[in-house]
């Protein structure tokens, strides 16, 4: 039985082609290639223009850069979201400052808003799993926004294509993102002043002594991206197709589904809460060939934070979220195999965990400890 990955590019025979042409031609470091592919990224998401990079990471340092963030500086940033992000700005030389997420794993104003000080040079804000987070109000908080869209590119909200409401947003391509040029990103922004300051930064100007943070983007790179993204609707709707099969196949499991998100995702991940234990979870999963994750690997605060209780929410997101396979590459057959893996493994393990809880009770005479069991999710219908 072929194991099922977690996240798998979607390599078609247009991309390969693509990048044969490149490598034909000649041209295979960063050139006319490049520039086409921002224009089209730009364009796609309705922004004036755009600068490539060698990866998303590298676009955020750069965006924190082009606002003058540096040393003695303070960026909120949510501490449920890939450690690429903490980098960044450390990478700046500003101090990430952490805040909480709500129960759609998003950052709002409402959990930006007490973290912010005198300090506070940038608020970068995430759009995790696809998830389009409401960025307006927090730009309406008096700071910088630089929008994550790594996992979001071409979601929408109420006021449009996410990405645009902040200066500027940041795009990753990595292999395993919603688009891939195999490594590679990009700065996005309605403001050409601070595009030609990105620019400036990552390939220096003439005659200066500045430093340049050189990380370019090849043209073999934008061929792939170029191609993908004549094919990304296509990529979008295949994203939306197997979602809806998840919606149909598990919605009757003691989970709950990502239902009060649909309208705002583009499904990069498709997360499920549950009160059950990870681990055992994905020993369960893998026995049946299926990879599942958590939402994300770690929250930033780790154990670093003395307070009790820190980001409530975003510690109860990452105990609960298990992520399954959702990409244009998972077939119709393999889509079957997850939500009957699904159903086979959540009813056995709530079976499994209610069984316990009722013997611990029965066999105890003495509960005042306030422990709880396992927390029972209804289904989102």
């Amino acid at each position: 039985m072929t194991p099922i990955l977690h996240s798998r590019p979607c390599i078609t025979r247009q991309d390969t082609e693509a990048v044969a042409r490149v490598l034909e031609s000649g041209m295979i470091a960063e050139g006319g290639t490049v520039a086409l592919f921002e224009e089209a990224a730009s364009a796609y998401l309705g922004t004036r223009g755009g600068v490539a990079t060698s990866s998303g990471t590298n676009a955020l340092f750069l965006a924190l850069k082009a606002c003058e963030v540096g040393p003695g500086d303070e960026v909120v940033v949510p501490t449920y979201v890939c450690r690429s992000v903490r980098d960044a700005v450390l990478c700046a030389g500003a101090t990430p400052v952490l805040c909480d997420v709500g129960d759609d794993w998003c950052m709002s104003a409402a959990t930006v808003k007490p973290v912010l000080s005198a300090a506070s040079k940038a608020i970068i804000v995430v759009h995790p799993f696809g998830i389009a987070a409401d960025a307006r109000p927090i730009c309406a908080l008096g700071v910088p926004v630089i929008e994550d869209c790594c996992q979001a590119f071409g979601a929408s909200d109420a006021d449009g294509m996410v990405g645009r409401a902040g200066m500027m947003c940041v795009l990753s391509f990595h292999a395993t993102k919603l688009l891939t040029t195999g490594e590679g990103g990009m700065v996005l922004s309605n403001d050409v002043s601070l595009l030609a300051k990105v620019r400036r930064l990552k390939n220096g100007s003439p005659n200066d002594g500045e430093v340049r943070w050189r990380q370019p983007m090849s043209d073999l790179q934008a061929a792939l991206g170029l191609s993908q993204l004549s094919q990304y609707e296509s990529f979008l709707e295949r994203r939306r197709q197997i979602a809806h099969a998840y919606f149909a196949g598990l919605g009757d499991l003691p989970v709950q589904l990502p239902t009060s998100v649909s309208d705002r995702s583009v499904f990069f991940r498709f997360p499920i809460r549950c009160g059950l234990d990870f681990a055992m979870l994905r020993a369960r999963f893998e026995a049946e060939g299926v990879q599942v994750r958590q939402g994300v690997d770690t929250l930033l605060h780790g154990s670093e934070m003395n307070r009790a209780n820190p980001f409530p929410v975003a510690e109860r997101c990452y105990r609960e979220t298990l992520s399954l396979p959702i990409y244009p590459a998972l077939s119709d057959a393999e889509c079957e195999r997850v939500i009957k893996a699904c159903r086979k493994i959540l009813t056995a393990a709530w079976r499994d965990a209610t069984c316990k809880e009722t013997k611990t009770t029965t066999d105890h005479t003495d509960h005042t400890d306030g422990k709880k069991g396992p927390q029972l999710f209804l289904p989102s219908l």
